[in-house]
C-alpha cells in the first residue's frame, strides 16, 4: 500500500527521511508524510506529523489531528490506546503459554501409565494415589521418572517461550515510546515530530482520498494523501 500527500495551494512537497511530504506554513508550520514509502496491508497506516513552535508554546497531541477517509472520520489512535493493545497482546500470550504448559502437564501425566500386560485393566489415577515410585496394578506400572522429566521439558519451554514473549513485548513498547506521537508541549522555535497510527483503511487496494487536518496553536493545517494500492 502507498500514501502520497499532494500539495495544496500555498504548500511545498519536501523530503524526510527520503520519503516525500508537504509542509504547511501560517503562524505555525505543519508537515506531514507517510512513515514509509509503502506499508503492507497487515499493517496500519502510519504517517509523520511535524509541528514547529510558534511565539508561545502550546500542547499538542493526536487529539489535534483528524483523519478523513472519502469524507468519512477515520479513528486515529492515541499513544496510550497502543500501549493498552500492546499490554493486552502481551496478556494473552501468557495466559496461552500457560495454558499450553498445563495440557502438555496433564497429557505427560496420563501417558505415565504403562500397560504391562496383554489384557490390562484399567488403572485411573485414583486407584495410585499415595504411591511412590514405579508401581504397578491391574497389569499397568506408572513411570514416575518419565513423568518428572516430562514435566521439567515443559517447564523449561514454559520458561524459554515466556521469556521470549517478555523481550518482545518490551521492545514494542520501547519502539513505541520512541516513535509514536504523545502529548507534549512545543516550546517556541523548537521541533516535534511523532508518528500517528490511523485504523486500517477499507478496500485498501482501492483508491481512496484521506485528509488530513492538524490544529496548532488555534490554526487549522489541512492535508491531502491519495491511497492506493502500490506496484
Amino acid at each position: 500500500m502507498k500514501i502520497v500527500p499532494q500539495a495544496l495551494d500555498g504548500q511545498q512537497e519536501i523530503y524526510q527521511d527520503g520519503v516525500v511530504g508537504v509542509m504547511s506554513q501560517k503562524k505555525a508550520r505543519v508537515a506531514v508524510r507517510p512513515s514509509a514509502e509503502t506499508y503492507s496491508l497487515e499493517r496500519r497506516p502510519t504517517i509523520v506529523v511535524s509541528v514547529h513552535g510558534t511565539e508561545k508554546p502550546f500542547d499538542f497531541s493526536t487529539e489535534d489531528i483528524q483523519v478523513f477517509v472519502d469524507g468519512n472520520s477515520h479513528r486515529v489512535f492515541t499513544y496510550d490506546e497502543l500501549v493498552a493493545e500492546i499490554n493486552d497482546r502481551h496478556k494473552k500470550r501468557i495466559t496461552e503459554l500457560k495454558t499450553r504448559y498445563d495440557d502438555t502437564t496433564r497429557k505427560v501425566g496420563n501417558e505415565g501409565y504403562k500397560s504391562t500386560s496383554s489384557n490390562p485393566q484399567i488403572l485411573s489415577p485414583s486407584d495410585n494415589e499415595n504411591i511412590m515410585g514405579d508401581t504397578t496394578k491391574y497389569g499397568y506400572k506408572y513411570d514416575v521418572s518419565g513423568v518428572v522429566r516430562g514435566g521439567s521439558e515443559a517447564q523449561i519451554d514454559l520458561d524459554r517461550e515466556m521469556q521470549a514473549a517478555e523481550i518482545q513485548t518490551e521492545q514494542a513498547l520501547n519502539a513505541l515510546y520512541s516513535t509514536m506521537l504523545k502529548k507534549t508541549t512545543v516550546s517556541p522555535d523548537m521541533w516535534y515530530s511523532g508518528y500517528v497510527t490511523m485504523e486500517k483503511i477499507p478496500s485498501p487496494s482501492q483508491l481512496h482520498e484521506i485528509k488530513v487536518i492538524v490544529t496548532v496553536a488555534g490554526e487549522e493545517h489541512e492535508f491531502l494523501l491519495n491511497h492506493f494500492k502500490g506496484q
